[in-house]
C-alpha cells in the first residue's frame, strides 16, 4: 500500500502516511488552512503506531486519559483521546528541529467511531513488511 489516508470525521482535514522507505516514512497533515509534511524515522517503533490505531478501533466506546505514540527522535507524535460517545480526537505534533528553519506545529483531527476499524486496517497495511 502506497499510503494510508485518515480523513477527519467532521472537516476537510487529513493525516496521511506515505513514502515509506526502509525505516523512514513521511507524514502529511493537510487542511484548508495549513499543510505540514515531515520525513519521520520510524526505526522499530512503527509497530507501536499500528498498535495505537488498533487500540483506538477496539476501544471506540471511550477510554480514560490519552493513548500516545511518538517517533524515537520526536519529530512526530500522536495523542488520542475519546469520549463515551465514540468521538476520537487526535492531537498531532510535527516538528522540524534540524536545519536552518526550526518549527513545531500542533494540530488536531477528529474521528468518529465508525471510521476507526477501517483506519486501523489501512495503517496496518501501510506499515506491514
Amino acid at each position: 500500500m502506497d499510503s494510508a489516508v485518515i480523513k477527519s470525521g467532521s472537516t476537510a482535514a487529513t493525516l496521511t502516511f506515505c513514502e515509506r522507505d526502509g525505516d523512514y516514512f513521511s507524514v502529511t497533515y493537510e487542511s484548508p488552512s495549513v499543510k505540514l509534511k515531515k520525513r519521520v524515522w520510524g526505526y522499530t517503533d512503527c509497530e507501536f503506531l499500528v498498535n495505537l490505531f488498533e487500540c483506538i478501533a477496539k476501544e471506540w466506546k471511550g477510554w480514560d486519559g490519552a493513548q500516545e505514540w511518538a517517533s524515537i527522535e520526536g519529530e512526530f507524535g500522536i495523542s488520542a483521546t475519546c469520549d463515551n460517545l465514540g468521538h476520537v480526537m487526535l492531537a498531532i505534533t510535527i516538528k522540524e528541529f534540524d536545519g536552518p528553519e526550526v518549527w513545531s506545529s500542533q494540530v488536531s483531527l477528529g474521528l468518529d467511531a465508525g471510521q476507526t476499524e477501517n483506519i486501523a486496517k489501512k495503517v496496518g497495511q501501510f506499515f506491514a513488511n
